[in-house]
């Protein structure tokens, strides 16, 4: 999106903005021109998860996700990462006020800043859930997952796309590579 011009912003909550451009570099990607030119914004929101922060009452998500929106409207962009989604609802253990928390986030962003918003989540080890608290997918339009499968005494990655809203998918199973400079590379199906 950069390089077309476009502006977007990653949200990182478990690692520091250094440590992102780094692993872009490690893999060819040179993103400080983009930073430079304000293109592209690395905001750390792990300052909202200290201690200090956190208080008697816990986490404030509305005043997070209300400053998520302002960043976003400030800076005019068009995409928006946020990785991971996880730390934004952990405070909740009522699974359906958690599924109208994420649905409301997605919404807000889609609708108050036009943007494509991409949510990471884990997926725990050993589980069918497609992400880490198994209701996220509910809200999202599309579903990516990336997964490390075995196939002939060796582990190789792949991916699936098991939900992409008013779009006609092929539900098979790549298996990729990330290579410098090219990023993500599909291969054949598994």
């Amino acid at each position: 999106g950069a390089k077309l011009g476009e502006k977007g912003i990653y949200i990182s909550i478990d690692e520091r903005p250094d440590h992102v451009v780094m692993d872009a570099e490690s893999l060819g990607l040179n993103i400080q021109p983009f930073l430079e030119n304000g293109q592209i914004q690395i905001i750390d929101v792990t300052k909202y998860f200290s201690t200090s922060e956190i208080g008697d009452k816990g986490i404030s998500i509305t005043r997070i996700v209300d400053d998520i929106l302002g960043f976003v409207k400030k800076s005019g962009a068009t995409r928006l990462a946020v990785d991971p989604v996880a730390p934004l609802v952990f405070a909740e253990k009522n699974i359906p006020q958690v599924a109208e928390y994420i649905r409301q986030l997605v919404f807000a962003v889609e609708d108050t800043v036009g943007c494509t918003t991409l949510l990471t989540s884990y997926v725990p080890v050993g589980s069918e859930k497609f992400s880490q608290h198994g209701i996220e997918e509910f809200a999202a339009s599309g579903i990516v997952l990336l997964r490390l499968r075995q196939k002939e005494n060796q582990i190789i990655r792949s991916l699936w796309v098991r939900k992409m809203r008013g779009t006609r998918i092929d539900l098979s199973e790549y298996s990729f590579e990330i290579l410098p400079a090219r990023g993500l590379v599909l291969r054949q199906p598994i």
